[in-house]
């Protein structure tokens, strides 16, 4: 239910940034900071039970459906403007 969530926030950004430098900046330090968040959970676990690559999986979902919402929203311009 998480990533349903973060897909549709990734969506909605990616929607309303489009592809401009503001939605390129935003899905670069999107993906940034996940990993930056992976690498820093990996050095602070103690136990190798407790790793986990949800940090890993959460940003690619949020990043992968900003690309898709800003996808989405040139196809709809594009399908308006020959209309």
């Amino acid at each position: 239910m998480v990533l349903v969530i973060f897909a549709v926030i990734g969506f909605l950004v990616g929607y309303k940034l489009e592809v401009t430098r503001a939605g390129y900046l935003t899905m670069a330090l999107t993906t940034l900071g996940f990993s930056a968040g992976q690498i820093a959970l990996l050095f602070l676990t103690k136990s190798r039970e407790a790793m986990t690559i949800l940090p890993l999986v959460v940003g690619l979902v949020l990043v992968l459906f900003m690309l898709l919402g800003a996808l989405f929203r040139m196809v709809v311009r594009r399908r308006t403007n020959v209309a």
